[in-house]
């Protein structure tokens, strides 16, 4: 991070571009393993610092589509405008779409192979971690009140106790942190 805490801006194009693509080209796993990855590696260029990524993160959640193409297009619009958004998007969509293409002729070929199973085997625990640690920084990100901390408990504890009612609690839940927040205002 530059001096005074300031944010620089992307220089180019195709400094943009390229950032996106080495992210997306090296992380397995979706949205919420590259969220992390894509997090850390924008503080360390210091172009965003990792709050106002999270920021980004929360907004792109709320916008239909996928989360990690939608938190790139933000991310590349905020740092270069039109132009950055169109970087990001190329950068985050090239790789995944050109190793669909060449996983699906070769995958017949392998898909026997014990090595090949091995690997797909072993990725699982890598996304597990990976999510972990998104989860984790995003805990440790939020000042926590006491009764938020309760409902959170309380409406994860109704989830694994009533599964066919995931829904229906998940909309208690916001509704009653959305009547806390007015009472907690007022």
């Amino acid at each position: 991070m530059p001096a005074g805490g300031s944010v620089l801006k992307a220089k180019t194009f195709f400094s943009l571009f390229w950032a996106f693509f080495v992210i997306s080209a090296v992380t397995i796993g979706g949205s919420y393993a590259i969220v992390p990855i894509m997090a850390s590696r924008l503080a360390r260029r210091g172009w965003m610092e990792e709050q106002g990524f999270y920021d980004l993160f929360a907004l792109a959640q709320a916008v239909p589509g996928p989360t990690t193409l939608t938190t790139a297009v933000f991310v590349g619009q905020q740092l270069l405008g039109l132009a950055g958004a169109a970087a990001a998007f190329l950068g985050i969509m090239l790789p995944p779409v050109v190793s669909i293409i060449l996983v699906s002729l070769l995958y017949g070929a392998v898909a026997g192979n014990p090595l090949v199973q091995g690997f797909l085997q072993g990725s699982y625990g890598t996304v597990l971690g990976l999510v972990a640690a998104l989860l984790v920084r995003m805990l440790r990100a939020r000042k926590w009140r006491i009764h938020e901390v309760a409902l959170s408990l309380l409406c994860f504890a109704a989830l694994l106790l009533f599964r066919s009612w995931a829904l229906p609690i998940v909309i208690a839940t916001v509704i009653l942190v959305r009547l806390g927040a007015l009472a907690w205002k007022s």
